[in-house]
């Protein structure tokens, strides 16, 4: 007989509920404010960090990726969400960045990872005696030093990990358990994510931008934005000069640049940092996304992405590879161009809680059949 994981259970839930519930467009933006990177699927990290906060499927991490060094001065908006929460696993090992604001003291984005799955080598940099958390409904599979932060974890700890507290009721099916209260939050991200990324590709555009020579007309911009389609031969021109495009823009406007094409690579150069937080790039076609240093908004919710530089702003994927650092701020331009969509359905969400009740019954099952 062939068990399924607690992982693809909660694999099998987002994709359910992302097909039943319709998304928020509005709400997606505000996510776009409060979290500096979203993956649907998995992070795949060698090294490098995330400044903001980061909400992703799973993570596979090595060579301690930091998450968190940030400062609420580079956001454009207060958050709900922890520096880091990863619906699944997180192996490998990372770094949580606890009290850290860019090497400082100052306004730092928070303290706690939260995981719904099992835990790699976590490793705790605080500054000025700050206390990192960690909240995990998993096993903690290697050891670790916990010193003075707080960990918790709703399954079995690996040996010599000392300082670590078990609480039964952050496991799947448990009273708090910590993998589907992500479950729904992700489920919301990915419905209103993707909901925003249809909204912006469906836009009227003011022009076809065919070449990067010259500047953009802004001139039929109306509400505080402005909506341009870019042809896939002129975003992956290995001559591309991106920052020409954004030469004369008007103060306190928004630009939406909405890039064609299922398989894009980045061959060109983008260096203007001035416009990191106005500047949303909609890959709502992209299936295969490549970048290397990048700034604006990357919204591609159905790419598998890999940078090869730092990303200046926030990001949503599908998948990515994290070849080069995620840097804040996160999205701080109008909102004038979406509208509301209609919420879930009540039933919808009745089915997918009724979902995050079979992951305990599973997994006791399988320990049942182990033990037989």
């Amino acid at each position: 007989m062939r068990l399924v994981s607690a992982a693809a259970i909660v694999a099998t839930l987002i994709a359910t509920s992302a097909q039943a519930a319709p998304g928020d467009a509005a709400a997606g933006l505000q996510a776009l404010r409060e979290l500096n990177l979203v993956v649907f699927g998995t992070l795949s990290t060698n090294g490098q960090e995330v400044e903001g906060r980061s909400f992703v499927g799973s993570l596979a991490a090595a060579n301690f990726t930091n998450f968190g060094i940030g400062s609420t001065t580079q956001s454009s908006a207060s958050s709900a969400f922890d520096v880091l929460s990863v619906v699944g696993d997180a192996t490998g090992s990372f770094r949580l960045k606890a009290g850290y604001a860019n090497g400082s003291n100052a306004n730092p984005l928070g303290d706690t990872a939260r995981i719904g799955g099992n835990v790699g080598y976590i490793d705790f940099n605080d500054a000025n005696g700050q206390v990192g958390k960690l909240v995990a409904g998993g096993n903690l599979t290697t050891q670790f030093n916990v010193n003075n932060h707080s960990v918790t974890y709703g399954g079995t700890a690996a040996g010599g990990i000392n300082g670590a507290v078990k609480d039964a009721s952050l496991a799947p099916g448990g009273a708090n358990d910590v993998a589907a209260g992500l479950v729904v939050k992700m489920s919301a991200l990915s419905n209103n994510l993707t909901a925003l990324s249809t909204q912006l590709a469906g836009l009227t555009s003011l022009g076809t931008i065919t070449s990067t020579n010259s500047a953009l007309n802004y001139s039929g911009a109306t509400n505080g934005y402005a909506v341009f389609t870019m042809t896939e031969a002129a975003f992956t021109d290995q001559n591309a000069n991106f920052d020409n495009l954004f030469k004369g823009v008007p103060s306190g406007v928004t630009t939406i640049i909405n890039v064609l094409g299922t398989n894009l690579v980045e061959r060109g150069n983008i260096n203007d940092k001035s416009l990191n937080q106005t500047v949303i790039w909609n890959f709502s076609q992209a299936e295969n996304l490549s970048l290397k240093g990048f700034h604006g908004t990357v919204l591609a919710p159905l790419a598998a992405l890999v940078n090869s530089s730092a990303i200046e702003g926030s990001i949503v994927a599908k998948s990515m590879q994290l070849n080069g650092e995620v840097h804040l701020g996160t999205y701080a331009g109008t909102s004038t161009f979406v509208t509301t969509n209609s919420v879930p359905e009540p039933a919808s969400w009745a089915m997918l809680l009724f979902g995050f009740g079979t992951i305990g019954g599973v997994l006791r099952k399988r320990r049942a059949l182990a033990l037989a």
